[in-house]
């Protein structure tokens, strides 16, 4: 594939030469024209399929190099640089049907995006003609995708002859899924960038490829102990050249065809560790012997989380998200699935704790779950936490806010938090939401219908009636747990309400005659 650059100022055309490496792009740089009398001179001879041309020039300007290229090779792709007052220009440029402008002030990588575009389109007239090349990519692409599946047993004589550049049994295969990411969010831009890697890898090394919605598959052969070292070389100049990042996974080499599908999966399960380990280019060997690190998370960040999700400071909540899944992500048996489950957790937590704080039960519908499933087109499972609890938090502390009410909330939000606590009281309630005693009492005993005392004193036997289930905790550790040194007193209390000692209710709830004799 030829490119011609054209333009009458020398630093413009040695600027574009240089600044971008059009062989790795799959171009051919043919010599900038000075003119475009001189590139219309050429053309016949040197046929290039894309014309890189300033729209203002000395004598016949790009539009006119444009409509008379056009005449002499009709399939020819044209680009043009404009200035920010070429508008007119423009308009024309479009009626000649240019296929693209850039601004003169457009990026390395602008560029780079257009003519790769170019190219995807004069690669798509190509195919067009020939009905043959079509049929033959669609077959060796449907071949592939079979092998590397398993979806069905191909002949070894067969895979040889449709992919030559592999060496099929006689050097090992490997399966590598490459994700290149960073020209913007539009699912256009990442196809586009899949096809320019694919393009630019195929020109690099020996490998046949497939491109899907989410990745590059390439299989190449295992050449001598480096082949890794020069696949990562290979990959970081594609980086440079198309300005983005590339995650790989590589699955176990195989050493017949018949193994090629283990390779593969081996190479998906790999996948799932991008953004989770530091290595960008992941090798399944990195990864086989993990066992996986804890699932849940504990009481203490539990307790930790609820405090901040009620304090409403994303800040803080994203600095300490960010020291607990850092210290998590180090752990040296870290797999996918328990971080997955990791995160589950934490998100759990933190529907526990708006389901306690909700108001009313349209409140904590409005919740949507949380779940870890996902693609590579999602957010992380990072980012995905942190807008969830994110969600959370605003919709909670936006309900608070609205009303006198709001007080009320909050503090019996706090209460349920701080069962355990023997020092909580209406004064110290009142310091939380910044109000008077007196008219938080008055505002509590108008929303709830109960006593700031009467309700706190409620919620701490409610929670220990829960625990009292938990035929293994003591009555003692009970009574402490809900703010209650005195076992007597909290068994009074509890006889006070619910007409039975907690020994009583608990032998009733279980079904049982057990009883531990230390509380009542």
């Amino acid at each position: 594939m030829k490119i011609l650059i054209v333009d009458d100022e020398i630093i413009i055309r040695q600027g574009l030469s240089m600044v971008i490496d059009w062989r790795k792009l799959g171009f051919e740089l043919l010599e900038p024209a000075e003119s475009a009398e001189e590139a219309l001179d050429r053309l016949q001879q040197e046929k290039p399929d894309l014309i890189l041309t300033d729209i203002r020039m000395e004598g016949k300007d790009g539009l006119a190099l444009a409509k008379e290229a056009r005449e002499l090779l009709p399939d020819v792709e044209i680009i043009m640089l404009t200035g920010y007052d070429d508008f007119e220009y423009m308009q024309r440029a479009i009626r000649e049907n240019v296929s693209d402008y850039l601004l003169k002030s457009s990026r390395p990588g602008d560029i780079i995006q257009a003519v790769v575009s170019a190219a995807q389109r004069i690669r798509d007239k190509w195919g067009a003609r020939s009905q043959v090349f079509r049929q033959e990519k669609e077959m060796r692409e449907h071949l592939l995708e079979r092998w590397l599946t398993g979806g069905a047993a191909v002949e070894e004589a067969r895979l040889a002859a449709a992919f030559p550049l592999l060496s099929i049994g006689k050097t090992p295969l490997q399966v590598v899924l490459l994700q290149p990411t960073g020209w913007g969010e539009r699912e256009s831009g990442g196809q586009l960038l899949r096809f320019a890697a694919e393009n630019m890898l195929r020109e690099m090394i020996p490998c046949e490829t497939l491109i899907t919605s989410k990745h590059v598959t390439a299989l190449m052969p295992v050449e001598g102990p480096a082949w890794e070292e020069k696949l990562r070389a290979v990959l970081g100049s594609i980086e440079q050249l198309l300005k983005c990042s590339i995650y790989g996974a590589a699955g176990r080499p195989a050493a017949s065809p018949n193994q090629l599908p283990d390779s593969y999966s081996d190479a998906v399960k790999t996948s799932k560790y991008w953004g989770l380990l530091p290595d960008r280019m992941l090798h399944y060997r990195q990864i086989e012997h993990r066992k996986g690190a804890r699932t849940l998370c504990s009481r203490e960040e539990e307790v930790e989380l609820a405090e901040l999700l009620s304090a409403g400071d994303a800040i803080r909540l994203n600095q300490w998200l960010k020291v607990r899944l850092c210290d998590y992500l180090s752990h040296p048996d870290l797999t996918y699935e328990s971080f997955s489950s990791y995160i589950q957790s934490l998100a759990l937590s933190g529907i526990r704790w708006f389901e306690r704080m909700s108001a009313s039960e349209a409140m904590k519908e409005s919740l949507a779950d949380f779940s870890v499933a996902r693609d590579r087109d999602e957010p992380d499972l990072q980012e995905k936490l942190q807008q969830y609890l994110h969600e959370m938090m605003n919709a909670y502390h936006a309900t608070v806010h609205r009303g006198a009410a709001a007080y009320v909330r909050r503090v019996i939000g706090y209460i349920k938090d701080n069962l355990g606590s023997q020092k909580m009281n209406l004064h110290q309630a009142a310091r939380l939401v910044h109000v008077h005693p007196g008219y938080l009492s008055e505002v509590f005993k108008r929303e709830t219908g109960s006593t700031f005392n009467d309700f706190l004193v409620r919620e701490k036997l409610e929670r220990a009636r829960e625990l009292l289930s938990d035929p293994s905790a003591k009555i003692s550790e009970i009574a402490r747990s809900v703010g209650y040194e005195d076992v007597k007193y909290f068994s009074q209390l509890f006889k006070r309400h619910y007409q039975l000692t907690p020994s009583e209710y608990r032998e009733r709830r279980l079904g049982s005659g057990a009883s531990e004799g230390d509380g009542g």
